[in-house]
């Protein structure tokens, strides 16, 4: 033990070596440290001197921890996170800190919280650097891996060392011209079917949440138009006899002058806000989570309880 140089299990050298075990890959720690190969590589070598062991060995296009490797992780987790309580200072002041925080979430997440979460942050804490990640189907797993330190999602679950505190409700609405033949009467299922709808195709396989209600199994809808995205064709579509389905809130945002109606379905979600161990007793990101929070609750409640006006 004597011999053992310490010095290579620094909190970078760790952090890296979860990173690879966690994607098992070395090129997509590299990517995701924003570091190159060889740097990654060195740092995995110096490891394996110093725990005198392979760690991981290449299977195919990754590489497979060795049997030590899937020992020492526990290990390895409950010491990024003594550090990293360690490093956080006993007082905590928003307007004097300097922070990096990477929040993952989606375009709903994007465009409902974001623009005035970063406003609030720029006015109480302008030295906070955030960068923003897209989590897609995969925002529990890059919690977990340590590639962002906060999560948006409406996905619920049990998560291994998550913390989670759940933020607000929404529903689906139907957003659509002001004068679309639907705009003035209530929206039975056949004239749902029946109707050209927008589709907006979600990079990793994500899929909205209301196609999965009861009422709409076994049918295929009449897809008009797929978009990657939304908000730079509302104009567009407020001029024609298409329907998207989309989140109330986020109709509310970007429909202006078009008809919020009430589907024939109900569907409703909850948003949650997921943090890790290794942020849960910082102060900083403490106090960060109570802005998030705190701004959630000020956001203006949709209608949920009652029929929504065909026109706005």
């Amino acid at each position: 033990m004597e011999n053992i140089d310490y010095s290579a299990l620094s909190f970078k050298s760790l952090k890296t070596l979860k990173l690879i075990y966690d994607l098992g890959s070395l090129t997509a720690a590299a990517i995701e440290l924003r570091q190159n190969q060889p740097t990654v590589s060195y740092t995995l070598d110096q490891l394996r001197v110093t725990l005198q062991d392979p760690l991981f060995v290449r299977s195919g296009r990754s590489v497979a921890p060795t049997h030590r490797c899937h020992q020492i992780m526990p290990e390895v987790d409950s010491l990024l996170r003594g550090m990293a309580e360690l490093l956080q200072p006993e007082d905590f002041d928003p307007a004097d800190a300097k922070l990096d925080v990477t929040l993952s979430c989606n375009q709903y997440e994007l465009q409902v919280i974001v623009p005035a979460l970063v406003q609030r942050l720029n006015t109480l804490a302008p030295n906070i650097r955030m960068t923003f990640i897209q989590s897609q189907v995969n925002g529990h797993q890059q919690l977990q891996r340590g590639q962002c330190d906060l999560l948006l999602s409406p996905v619920v679950g049990n998560y291994e060392a998550l913390y989670q505190r759940k933020l607000f409700n929404d529903r689906y609405v139907c957003l659509m011209s002001a004068e679309h033949s639907l705009a003035k009467q209530q929206l039975k299922r056949t004239d749902y079917l029946a109707a050209k709808h927008v589709e907006v195709r979600y990079e990793g396989g994500w899929k909205p949440l209301y196609l999965s209600v009861p009422e709409l199994q076994g049918v295929n809808l009449n897809i008009a138009l797929g978009l990657p995205s939304i908000a730079n064709f509302i104009p567009v579509i407020a001029n024609t006899d298409l329907v998207m389905t989309l989140p109330e809130r986020l109709a509310q945002l970007i429909g202006g002058s078009m008809s919020i109606k009430k589907p024939p379905f109900d569907c409703h979600f909850e948003l949650y806000l997921y943090w890790n161990k290794m942020t849960h007793h910082s102060k900083a990101h403490q106090w960060l989570r109570e802005q998030i929070i705190n701004l959630c609750r000020t956001l203006d409640q949709p209608a949920l309880d009652t029929e929504l006006t065909a026109n706005r």
